[in-house]
């Protein structure tokens, strides 16, 4: 693309040059027109030069023209390609004894110039070469013409590609200074403008920069700054097609300013990863096909710190990023809590979740981390893998040690149609009681045991997700303790005092397992076990309110001789965090009187069944109740009359 510019720019450089050596000689309208034709014949684009050159001797031998106007091509989406106030052109008059022209200094006043590529990928800086019949006049041999420096001042530069909108770029207030000093000495660009209204610098050094210009790679070292972000690169570089391989150096710390370039609002960054700023090193390699890879990187995101190689490569639909990870200690944001918005009365938010973000691009992310925070959850060494797919992404946790135990699993979240999020997790070996601090705020079990959840939940907020909440969970514990309440010292003295701080449950072992149905839990099964006691128990958790319904039936151990055995209820009921916990005395009368009602049944029952085989002779046989044996009874006794009667017939009776 520069390639063709810089043709053009030096065939006009040439034509005006020429139009100042012949101005003094010749008629300068005359001289203007003839210029103009020449370039339009050579180059097949309508060149106009206004009226009135000038030329100076003094300080330097040069000649100024203007405005000027470089028509666009004929598909193009406006007349004109560039417009410039006035070109003013500056010489070495030594080189002119000499027969060569050497331009020192090239400069436009106030140009606009406007590069468009067309839906079939042609551009329109490509400006047609003479052709062969303008070969075959005669015309001499070409002059030697050397371009030097070359500087534009408050300018404009706009690109629109028409086979992409999304790449257009609209440079305003544009001062650029190209400096080709030739011989061994590097050429530089240097380069302010601005862009969304955010100020950019370029500044760029290399010893082939014209062919870096004409589209051809070549070694560049590249600084840009826009606002409080800066971009280094060192290596090789080209533009048509482009393409970069070398080392790269970026700080990006002004997010205002990378919002306003980019015309888009940048997505949240929690504290840790990237709030306060982005650093990335590393190799990096952009292909002409248009994906970009980075090797050995490191990238710093606030305090935390990873080593990455990364690969993005363009999509059908989206991107696609294929990434390994790696950190001494990495630090993630918990579960989403809809941000600011409104709480729900329980405690949980239900401002809405937004997971946008994860339709941005296509992922398979492999993670290996020494340590990893997970919102206020802890792990030890993870190995992960996550793959993000239109919207759905997928964690699989390989290897995750996680107080004392160790966690594995998949983790859903699919944000396709709505949200919705599953987990299948099996926890080993697990301090439950360090796991239910983190996770719940209260810590009243503990213990060292399993844990196994199934759960899946939808809805657009925290709220609704725990309200929604289904599947089940099951745990299995080896020794431990049940804090706040004394089960054995409650049973043995009947005295509900035994809760609250210092107080305690030993037990050898718990099992329990829960069935979750729109965010309440119910459980049947539990089963504790000590030496002095045994205890069962049922009831709800309330996972959206937050409470605990609790019941629990322990009953004291038999002594050696036989007696005690006794069961006595204890409700635990309030919220999870600070529940009331009382001898449940009130279920206990009930219970003793529905069995002092159904043994009153039995041994009504019983007498009814001795009056009866006294009385009538019915006695019951096996499981046959009363009223049977009674009916057994008449029928047995209907039969022998008939057989009876029957029998008088027969003899004649």
């Amino acid at each position: 693309m520069m390639r063709w510019l810089i043709r053009a720019l030096a065939s006009l450089v040439v034509l005006v040059l020429l139009l100042g050596l012949m101005v003094v000689l010749m008629p300068k309208d005359a001289v203007l027109d003839l210029a103009a034709r020449k370039f339009t014949e050579a180059t097949g684009r309508q060149l106009q030069i206004g009226r009135g050159a000038k030329v100076a001797i003094w300080p330097v031998l040069g000649v100024s023209a203007g405005p000027v106007r470089l028509a666009n091509a004929g598909w193009g989406s406006e007349p004109d390609m560039l417009v410039a106030d006035r070109i003013d052109i500056g010489l070495d008059p030594l080189a002119l004894l000499d027969g060569r022209i050497v331009i020192r200094r090239v400069e436009l006043a106030r140009p606009e110039l406007l590069l468009e590529r067309g839906a079939d990928g042609r551009g329109n800086w490509l400006i047609r070469a003479p052709g062969p019949a303008d070969a075959a006049e005669p015309s001499g041999e070409a002059p030697d013409v050397t371009l030097g420096d070359i500087q534009i001042r408050d300018g404009r530069l706009r690109f629109v590609d028409h086979g992409d909108p999304t790449r257009a770029l609209d440079l305003t207030g544009l001062d650029l200074a190209l400096l080709l000093p030739g011989g061994e000495t590097p050429a530089r660009i240097s380069a302010k403008a601005l862009l969304a209204g955010q100020p950019l610098s370029v500044q760029a050094e290399s010893g082939t920069l014209p062919e870096l210009l004409a589209g051809r790679s070549g070694d560049l070292d590249l600084v840009v700054t826009a606002g409080g972000n800066s971009l280094r690169f060192a290596g090789r570089a080209g533009l048509s097609p482009a393409m970069a391989e070398g080392q790269i150096d970026t700080r990006l710390t002004d997010r205002p300013a990378l919002a306003a370039l980019s015309g888009h609002a940048l997505p949240a960054l929690p504290e840790g990863l990237g709030a306060g700023g982005i650093a990335l090193k590393g190799a990096l390699t952009l292909t002409p096909e248009g994906s970009l890879h980075l090797r050995e990187a490191a990238l710093e995101a606030d305090e935390t710190r990873l080593s990455l190689d990364l690969d993005l490569t363009p999509g059908t639909d989206r991107p696609r990023l294929v990434a390994r990870l790696g950190a001494e200690a990495l630090r993630l944001p918990g579960p989403p809590d809809g941000g600011d918005g409104g709480a729900a009365p329980a405690g949980w938010s239900d401002a809405p979740i937004d997971l946008s973000g994860l339709h941005a691009l296509d992922a398979e992310i492999a993670l290996t981390t020494r340590a990893l925070s997970l919102g206020d959850l802890g792990f030890g060494p993870v190995k992960a893998r996550a793959g993000l797919e239109a919207g759905r992404l997928v964690v699989d946790l390989t290897e995750a040690a996680l107080h004392g135990g160790s966690a594995r699993g998949q983790i859903v979240v699919n944000a396709r149609k709505g949200l919705s999020a599953s987990a299948n997790l099996t926890l080993s070996g697990i301090d439950l009681q360090a796991l239910l601090t983190e996770i719940a705020g209260t810590a009243r079990l503990a213990g060292d045991g399993d844990l196994r959840l199934k759960l899946l939940a939808s809805g657009p907020s925290q709220a609704a997700l725990i309200q929604s909440l289904k599947g089940s969970v099951g745990v299995v514990l080896g020794k431990g303790e049940v804090l706040g309440l004394d089960i054995a010292g409650m049973l043995r003295t009947m005295d509900p005092g035994y809760v609250g701080e210092g107080r305690k449950t030993i037990f050898d072992g718990l099992s329990v397992t829960g069935q979750i149905d729109k965010g309440i839990l119910r459980s049947e099964d539990l089963a504790i076990s000590d030496n002095l006691f045994h205890a069962g128990g049922r009831g709800t958790v309330d996972l959206g309110a937050r409470t605990v319904d609790y019941r629990l039936l322990p009953r004291l151990a038999p002594k050696a001789d036989g007696s005690g055995g006794l069961e006595v209820p204890v409700l635990i009921k309030g919220p999870w965090a600070a529940p009331k916990v009382r001898l449940d005395l009130e279920w206990l009368a009930r219970e003793r009187a529905k069995a002092e009602a159904a043994r009153a049944e039995a041994l009504a029952k019983q007498r009814l069944e001795e009056l009866a085989q006294d009385k009538l002779g019915v006695a019951t046989q096996g499981t046959e109740s009363l009223e049977d044996a009674a009916k057994r009874r008449a029928r047995e006794a209907v039969e022998a009359e008939t057989g009876r009667i029957l029998d008088r017939i027969l003899k004649g009776n």
